[in-house]
């Protein structure tokens, strides 16, 4: 059994009370991944310059304010 159609012929073919207590398991297994922290997602660096210089900041190209602000 290796695909979902397969599965689900396969609770089909089940007895009520053997759904009864797939349904219970599967409840259980969504409450633990749910409790699990997520991964944080990789920082938006560009999106930051952004916020902090704006889309086209004056003066200076972006790299350059970039540069300057890690001295």
């Amino acid at each position: 059994m290796s695909t979902l159609v397969e599965i689900e012929q396969a609770i089909d073919r089940l007895p009520d009370l053997d759904v009864d207590h797939l349904v219970g398991w599967l409840e259980t297994r969504r409450a633990k991944k749910s409790t699990r922290p997520e991964t944080p997602s990789d920082p938006d660096f560009l999106e930051r310059a952004r916020r902090v210089w704006g889309n086209r900041p004056t003066g200076a190209r972006l790299s350059d304010l970039v540069s300057s602000s890690r001295a």
